[in-house]
């Protein structure tokens, strides 16, 4: 089960975090958990934390840090970074810090469309921007 996905900035700011289960200190374990994946340097990995594992993944500017149960599959999380990655090329043209922080609503969305109650609901890039454009369309 995935308990939580965040997304920060190079340098540990947090722009985007979506809690799946609840954490007592939200705001205490966002820090330490930011801190922690990046404290070694290293652009990827995965660590023990608490009752949980904690994937993440640096792409271009942005981390992408997921909190997951024991018995998840830690590379099955490296893919759900990659879709994510895909999906939000896709609408949003480039992934960086500054097209995160203008679109916040826009990747909130998406996260929520991919991930539902903790568990990995969809994949697929067109389905997943569907409301997206339908909203886009409204205007």
């Amino acid at each position: 089960m995935i308990h939580f996905l965040m997304v920060a900035g190079k340098q540990g700011k947090l722009r985007i975090g979506r809690f799946f289960t609840h954490q007592k200190e939200q705001i205490s374990t966002q820090t330490a958990v930011i801190k922690l994946c990046l404290r070694d340097g290293k652009e990827e990995g995965f660590v023990n934390y608490e009752d949980m594992t904690l994937v993440y993944k640096l792409y271009v500017n942005v981390w992408f840090i997921v909190g997951v149960s024991h018995e998840e599959n830690e590379l099955a999380m490296f893919e759900l970074f990659q879709n994510l990655v895909e999906t939000l090329k896709t609408y949003l043209g480039k992934v960086t810090e500054v097209d995160i922080i203008f679109n916040m609503d826009r990747v909130y969305m998406i996260i929520d469309e991919m991930i539902i109650d903790g568990q990995i609901a969809e994949t697929c890039s067109s389905r997943i921007l569907v409301p997206l454009q339908l909203m886009d369309a409204a205007k």
